[in-house]
């Protein structure tokens, strides 16, 4: 196996690492591989420590609903429950931003996302909805265990 070295802190990595495991920079990957990082809600990140704090990252989408798709919400609103067809759109829109938080945070030189939420608003009197991702984009490492 190659050996991979940290382009920032020169330290050995493992040969799989997609970041440096002592100071969290991003490692060359293939550019058919994914880089991946960890995005969650809380503030802080069990098991890891924050060595940069990048600044606020966000990612948003608008929708609208088609005429098809009001004629759905329309019928389905006349029987009561969930309205799927809203359902399956709001999940994409939130996939969608979600994506495109970690494009730019990857951007960015992050690994990871804390703090990350999400928000929706009607905009344009109520034709069209705003799915928007926010959190902070930080530089992580894993923390050394003590023993």
């Amino acid at each position: 196996m190659e050996e991979v070295y940290c382009p920032k802190c020169g330290k050995k990595a493992p040969a799989n690492a997609l970041f440096c495991p002592d100071c969290g920079t991003p490692l060359n990957v293939k550019s058919n591989q994914p880089i991946r990082i960890i995005v969650v809600t809380t503030p802080t990140l069990p098991g890891y420590h924050i060595v940069k704090v990048l600044g606020a990252v966000h990612g948003l989408t608008v929708r609208t609903r088609g005429v098809g798709g009001k004629v759905v919400v329309g019928i389905e609103g006349m029987f009561g429950g969930e309205v799927t067809a809203y359902s399956s759109e709001a999940e994409k829109a939130r996939r969608e931003s979600m994506q495109r938080l970690i494009d730019k945070a990857i951007g960015m030189g992050a690994n990871a996302v804390i703090a990350a939420d999400f928000e929706t608003s009607d905009i344009l009197r109520g034709t069209a909805t705003l799915f928007s991702a926010y959190g902070t984009a930080v530089v992580v490492k894993p923390a050394k265990k003590v023993f």
